[in-house]
Order: structure tokens, then sequence, then C-alpha cells
């Protein structure tokens, strides 16, 4: 790892002059001269120049980059010539890699730097729990044998180097804070998790998510995870709400509650009891009778509240939580006086943390009893699928976390994507944020979407009426047939996605094409299959809309099967049109509309990634020509 901060001066041509100026320079005479087939671009210019700027004279700046800008430099570059420390946060995986492996690499090989890679404790593995971890079964003998091989070589930790197998153990084996002996760990001169927060705390450049800045935002400043600094770039910065109003907010499920409990204690398929509490008979009778209230109760939830319904006022079924609270207490005590001081280390190590993970479970549970809908400015649901049932609760907005939580540790935050606006207004994204008073950019793309971009749109085909499935199965197989390259099938519910699936799957594999699915293998396989191909076919909901990178031939054809707007019953969804009409505004032009167009484009960005691509756009929907506020979609492209 390198030592010395990037050092940007004016060589030869006078005395040092500002940070936009010195950033400008090393970007036409050094990078440029070092990338191959490398052009500054104006646009890119342009964002740089007002990064620097709020980069130097603190502030907020909301920066939209079309697709192709070079961004990434645009706002690397000045972080680095400015000399402090900064953290970036993404929302995905794959850009955060990208910073990492790619546009900072090359910039550390011109002039020296550290950098390092941020993520939430879990991904790392824990050495002292793997190994005093004891398989119950053969399958759990297997991973952990795998694992002890793995931890022997591996430099990070990370589970993300471990490959794309699944690791049903995980859970038990990786990072935990509750679990964490600190320093005091005979492991901690090795340990993968401090090891990472060490090159975090060396770092000038820190590649974080957007999870890990909200949640490190809500701790003591004390207790911090991330380094502190004075700048934050927000890149993907399109995605900040939905992340933020999950990391403000709080979920309550069956899953999350057995993982707890099954750890505890749990029966094989022989009958015995394992788990940290199957050498203490005496807790037995109580684990399993909170086990059974907890089934019960939330048996009632899915009978009592509709999949994903607001819950408005008192809980039908607070009475009910509220004595499950209390019961988790008194397990908890029992637990306390049973197991204290006769377990060994690393046992009572576990069992306490399942002790807090608890009790964490009974505040949520009285949190979520206390929350009335509106007066706090949270919004609460249940989600009651055929496996997994929730009690969910989220902040309307994530302003108020936002400006509270967030900004006041930055001087400067720069939050940038190619979707921050509707045909340059940022209203929207302002407003959701907090962030009214931010100065904006937009610059565009240096592609020629008019040359690039076939768009077509097909008329007839209403996903909320019989026979749509056959129509847009149709229209897939039809755009397969041309053979060109490879497809991408954008759709907006899984139910339309599954009823395409059916009709066209087994059509497009005996034209000799790989159809995917998302849900059927991880969406990062499907897309590295795409990359490697030219004849894949994947159909894909939200997380396809966005974040997906794939060039040339892989990905000739995009279709949208319907305009992405959410579905207006969506409890958030819900509770910020009826903020807006209760203010006396339009809920459907300044909030589902933006929403939607920002989403389309989002989608639309993945089809052209570069000056020598081309394709076709297929837009299943035809009230992007038929209804009045179509012309936004389209005059958004």
């Amino acid at each position: 790892m390198n030592t010395h901060s990037l050092e940007i001066r004016d060589s030869g041509r006078g005395h040092e002059s500002g940070l936009a100026s010195r950033s400008e320079r090393f970007l036409r005479d050094v990078v440029a001269e070092a990338l191959e087939d490398y052009e500054p671009r104006q646009p890119q210019i342009d964002m740089l120049r007002s990064c620097a700027g709020t980069i130097e004279k603190g502030g907020v700046l909301l920066a939209e980059a079309g697709t192709g800008t070079g961004k990434t430099f645009a706002y690397l570059v000045p972080l680095l010539a400015a000399g402090e420390r900064a953290i970036i946060s993404t929302r995905t995986i794959n850009l955060q890699e990208q910073i990492v492996s790619k546009d900072l690499r090359f910039l550390a090989g011109l002039n020296p730097f550290d950098y390092a890679i941020a993520k939430g404790r879990s991904n790392y593995l824990c050495l002292r729990r793997l190994n005093s971890f004891r398989p119950s079964d053969e399958r759990e003998n297997e991973e952990c044998a795998e694992l002890l091989r793995w931890a022997s070589k591996t430099e990070t930790g990370d589970i993300e180097d471990y490959g794309s197998r699944r690791v049903l153990v995980w859970d038990r084996v990786c990072s935990d804070a509750d679990a964490c002996k600190s320093n005091q760990c005979a492991f901690y001169s090795s340990c993968c998790y401090f090891g990472a927060r060490g090159r975090w705390n060396k770092a000038q450049i820190i590649v974080a998510n957007h999870a890990l800045v909200g949640i490190n935002a809500m701790l003591d400043p004390d207790a911090r995870l991330l380094p502190q600094t004075n700048l934050l770039v927000i890149d993907e910065a399109h995605a900040l709400d939905n992340v933020l109003s999950d990391v403000a907010g709080l979920t309550l499920s069956n899953r999350g509650f057995d993982m707890i409990m099954n750890r505890l204690l749990r029966l094989d398929e022989k009958g015995t009891y394992r788990g940290l509490l199957s050498q203490t008979p005496d807790l037995f009778q109580a684990v399993e009778l909170l086990k059974t209230e907890m089934g019960l109760f939330w048996v009632r939830v899915k009978n009592t509240v509709k999949h994903r319904e607001t819950i408005k006022g008192t809980f039908e079924l607070k009475s009910q939580l509220m004595g499950l609270a209390e019961a988790i207490g008194g397990l908890v005590e029992e637990m306390v006086s049973c197991t204290t001081g006769l377990f060994h280390e690393d046992e009572e190590l576990e069992i306490k943390a399942s002790i807090i993970k608890l009790k964490a479970f009974a505040e949520g549970m009285v949190g979520f009893t206390d929350c009335r809908d509106g007066a706090t400015g949270f919004v609460r649901w249940a989600e009651t699928e055929e496996k997994r049932i929730a009690l969910r609760m989220s902040p309307v907005y994530p302003r108020d976390f936002m400006m509270s939580h967030i900004m006041p540790g930055y001087r400067s935050v720069i939050l940038t994507s190619a979707t921050l606006s509707v045909a340059g207004d940022f209203s929207f994204m302002t407003r959701v944020l907090g962030l009214e008073g931010a100065e904006t950019l937009s610059v565009p793309s240096p592609f020629d979407f008019k040359k690039q971009i076939e768009v077509h749109i097909k008329r007839g085909i209403n996903l909320r009426q019989p026979g749509s499935a056959e129509k847009l199965a149709a229209v897939i197989i039809e755009e397969a047939s041309r053979g060109d390259g490879g497809m991408l099938v954008l759709f907006t519910s899984r139910e339309s996605m599954r009823a395409a699936w059916a009709i066209a799957g087994a059509a497009l594999r005996e034209m000799g094409l790989n159809p995917m699915v998302q849900g059927e293998m991880p969406n990062r396989l499907m897309l590295e299959i795409m990359r490697e191909s030219e004849n894949s076919v994947i159909f894909g909901l939200d997380s396809f809309w966005e974040g997906v990178d794939v060039k040339g031939d892989s990905l000739k054809c995009l279709i949208m099967a319907k305009l992405p707007f959410e579905v207006p019953t969506e409890p958030i969804v819900k509770a910020r049109t009826e903020e807006i009409e209760l203010e006396g505004g339009n809920a459907f032009y300044e909030y589902s509309l933006p929403r939607a167009v920002l989403k389309f484009r989002q989608g639309f960005g993945r089809l052209i990634r570069s000056k020598s691509d081309s394709g076709r756009v297929i837009i299943c929907d035809d009230r992007i020509e038929t209804m009045a506020y179509g012309r936004t979609f389209l005059g958004s492209i």
C-alpha cells in the first residue's frame, strides 16, 4: 500500500493556482497522457470545476452527470488534489469495487496515495467464532472445513472474496459487534474486521456504501466506524432516499426472531436439542414456550393485516406485542441466571450476543407500538408473504435523518448520479432529502442517443388486463429472433415477470439463446454470463433497472414491460402522496411522475455504456404516447 498523498502542482507554469485549475491541468496533462483513448470532455471539466468549488468553500452540490461523462474522475481528481481525507459512498457493490479496483488503482499509479474499501461488519470473517464453531451435522462440518482452509490464505476475510458459493453458517462465523472481545481477543492481531478498520484509518480515500454511512452517522462520535472526514461524496445518490429510510426504520420479522432463537435452541432431524442452550434443560420449556407464542403472533398478524397494508393509529395487536416483549424480557432474565459462569468463554460470549439481540427485538416491539402514524413522521405496515411475516416502520421522508445525522458531520457534500433531475428540475430530489438550498449542476452525456438508439413503442399491451402476458412474451420472442445480441427485459412486478417467463422462457431456449430470470441465480452471476456472451436474455426486476454495465453486443436490446410508476398503495408512497395532498399540492405531478421518470431514465441508461454501443429500446406501455404526461418521459431521454 502506498503512503503519499496525491500532489497536483503547477509544473513549471507559475505559482500554484486554485483547486479547480490544478485539478483540470492534472486531468488534461497527466491522466490524458497515461490513459489510452482518453480525452477530457467539457461536461466532465464542468463537473470537475463545480466539485472543486464545493470542496474548497464547503456546502452541498447535486451534480447530475449523463452516462459516459466520467463523473468518477470529475470528483476523484479534485478530492485527491485537496489532499484531505474523503469518504465516497455508493449504493451497489459493483460500483464500489469498480472505483477501488479500477479508478483509484489507476490514479494511485500516477501519484501514490492510500485508499480502502469499507463494508459492513458482517461481511468479514471472525477467526475466533470460526475456530470455536462446533458443527452439528455433516453439511456444517464441510462448510466449516472449507472456511478454515480459506481463512488460512485470505488477505481480507471479506465474504465477497470467498466466491459465489452460499455459506449457510456465515451468520455464526462472521464478525458481530455483540460477540466481540475487541483488543482482548487472542485473534485481535490477525482480525479481519479490525484489520479492515486499520486500512480505513490509514486511507486518504475510503469507499463505503450508503447503508454504512447512515449507520455510522447514528453512532456516538467516539463509537463511529468510519474515520472522521470533512468531505463526503455520495455516488448513485438517486438511491440514497430508499437506503436511508431503511437505515432509520425498523424491521421485526419472523425469520429474524427465529434466527436468534434457533441459535439458542433447536431440534435436529433426530429430535435432539442443538444450540447454545442445549446443555441447559432448565431453559428448554421457557424457550419453547416463547417460540410457540411468537409463532401464534405471526399467524395473527397474517390474519389481521393485509400484505403491505398501512397500520394507522393504535396497532390492533398492541397488547399481544407488548406481552411478548415482556416475555422476551423474562427469558433474558432466566438466561442470565442460568448461564452466567457455567459455560466456556466463547459460548458465554455467543449467549451474551443472543441476549443483546433479544433485548433489541423487544425494544423494537415497544417502539413499533409507541409510534402513531403521521404524528412522528413515520409510517408502519405489515408484510405477510408465504414464508416471511414482518412488521415494518420507516420515516415518511429521510430528510430529517439526513439533516440531523448526515449533514452536520461534513464540511462539503457532493451528491452525484446520472439521474437526479427531471428536465433539469432538481426539486423532487432536494425535497425528499431536505437539501432545498443546495447548488445544482446538470451536464449532458457525450453519447449521441438519437444515433445510437432506436426507440420503439408497442401498443395494446396492458399488464393489468388478461392476455397481456402473451402479448408481451410475443414481443420478447420477436426481438430475440433478430439474433443480434443480448437482451435485458425490465419488469415492475414479479407476477408479470413470472407470467412472461412461463410463456417465453422455453421458446427462447429452443432458439439457442440463454434466458435467465431473476431469483433463480445470483444477479451478479447473471450479469457475468451476459458480459461474456452475445445470446443472453435476462428477465429482471428493480435491481436490474440500475447498476447494470454491459457493453457491446452483449446487450443490444432493452425491453421495458411497463412505465415504472410506483404502486400507489405502497405504504411509503401512500404516506408521501397523502402528505402532499394535505398540503394542497398535486401528488401525481409532484411525486409519482418525477419518481417514475427518474426510474425510467435509470433503466434507459442500461443500454448505451460507450460511444461505440448501439441498440434499441422497446417500450411496451403505450401510455408514453397516449397520455399527456408521456411527453415528460420522452423528453427526459
